[in-house]
């Protein structure tokens, strides 16, 4: 209903990819400035990444090292960080665009308060799997250089880790034939952005 009502479409060819990733940030630092009510974000309960014991290194890994280096990092207790509203969901297939600009935001049934690098490393997490990890690094920077904020690297870490063996099957049936997917490419992609957020921890 509420994309029959909205103006826009989900737009996932970019001509000029800076230019769409730069929209992207500037909607994810417009949605974090809203003052609205949510309750707040609990890693482990109101989200669908695997449980702390349950973590598994995917199949087709290149470095499995990196994912369990990147598991180890979960172990430790969530930093705090400034609370913000957060989508919880905001990935390329929500966004509906007209005239190179975000129209509207889909999905909104995961809305929370908690740290923004939630929402910025669930983006670069699909940004990564379904075109490159420069994509993913880009968003991040530009978020950042617009909000003026740097984003917690543990809080990033832990929405690039919502991804699994099953996550290449989720993405090509909601890219839904807009654009190709490079389905075998999809875990390696995901884990230079994996690795690259190690770096940033330390």
């Amino acid at each position: 209903m509420l994309m029959t009502r909205l103006q826009g479409h989900v737009h996932l060819n970019p001509a000029e990819p800076r230019s769409w990733m730069t929209r992207i940030a500037e909607i994810a630092v417009l949605l974090h400035s809203l003052d609205l009510p949510a309750k707040m974000f609990r890693p482990w309960t109101d989200s669908w990444i695997a449980p702390l014991d349950g973590f598994q290194v995917p199949v087709d890994a290149q470095k499995p090292a990196v994912w369990k280096a990147a598991f180890g990092v979960m172990a430790a207790p969530p930093p705090k960080d400034t609370a913000v509203f957060l989508h919880c969901d905001l990935l390329p297939v929500n966004m509906l665009w007209s005239r190179g600009r975000i129209t509207g935001l889909t999905d909104w049934n995961s809305i929370h308060r908690g740290a923004r690098a939630i929402d910025v490393g669930h983006c670069r997490r699909y940004l990564a799997a379904l075109y490159s990890p420069e994509w993913s690094e880009q968003l991040r920077s530009l978020y950042e250089s617009i909000a003026g904020v740097t984003l917690d690297p543990w809080w990033d870490l832990y929405a690039l880790l919502h991804y699994d063996d099953s996550g290449p099957k989720w993405i090509r049936s909601q890219v839904a034939g807009r654009r190709p997917v490079d389905v075998p490419g999809m875990t390696s992609r995901v884990e230079v952005a994996i690795e690259t957020a190690l770096r940033r921890l330390g």
